[in-house]
């Protein structure tokens, strides 16, 4: 029996030897190349974040005029130009969780945009012609028209994008931190069934139940399984 597990062991031994080494360069492979996927994906995201400030900037003079924004041609071409390059460097991030700060700064950016561009001026014919039509001839000055879409179509909130607040966990929010305590005015509001929405808020326990371990474990389990699915 010895002699025949001696025998077998010899002929598996090198199989075995040429599998842990493979094993041992994959892990290696991996080591190395993981961390610089990461910095680079890190190094994108910086840069895409600075693209969205640059737009705002150069459109809004670094925020100082938002009554209106400037009816300058350079400014809405230079934001977007910035704002297409955002949007090419966000396509190359491959890591989940910086996709999920790209997103998080996107929406910070794009309300700010949204809040620059709520002048009425920015509804009028006149503001993009800032030095006027002459005889049906367009001066130099003019808004560019490609630069007017991309920005005005970036201060809206993009078709089919999925509004986190659609998905949040109100059961979770209302077990760590019940905010009706000590606000009679949101208790009062949360209770009227006039309102659209606040069916699900009426009669809940109080005080809120806290979460079970359970729970808890579910949910860093949904968590995960989201940010794995962005990668």
């Amino acid at each position: 029996m010895i002699s025949w597990l001696s025998q077998a062991w010899s002929g598996v031994s090198p199989v075995f030897g040429a599998l842990t080494g493979l094993l041992t360069v994959v892990i290696a492979y991996f080591a190395l190349i993981w961390p610089l996927r990461y910095q680079r994906s890190a190094a994108v995201l910086a840069q895409a974040v600075l693209s969205l400030e640059r737009a705002y900037g150069a459109l809004t003079i670094d925020g100082s005029q938002t009554s209106p924004v400037p009816a300058n041609r350079l400014n809405w071409l230079t934001a977007a130009r910035n704002i297409e390059t955002y949007k090419a460097l966000k396509r190359k991030i491959r890591v989940g969780v910086h996709l999920l700060i790209a997103d998080d700064h996107e929406e910070y950016w794009r309300h700010r945009f949204y809040l620059a561009l709520q002048h009425p001026a920015h509804h009028q014919p006149s503001y993009y012609y800032p030095w006027g039509r002459v005889h049906e001839d367009l001066r130099a000055e003019q808004i560019e028209p490609r630069s007017a879409i991309i920005v005005h179509a970036f201060a809206k909130w993009p078709q089919g994008r999925r509004d986190p607040i659609d998905h949040a966990d109100f059961c979770r929010i209302f077990s760590e931190t019940d905010p009706r305590p000590g606000n009679t005015g949101l208790r009062t509001y949360l209770d009227d069934l006039q309102i659209p929405g606040n069916a699900r808020f009426r009669d809940l326990p109080d005080p809120y139940p806290d979460s079970t371990w359970l729970d808890r474990c579910l949910r860093r389990f949904h968590l995960h399984k989201q940010l794995r699915s962005r990668r």
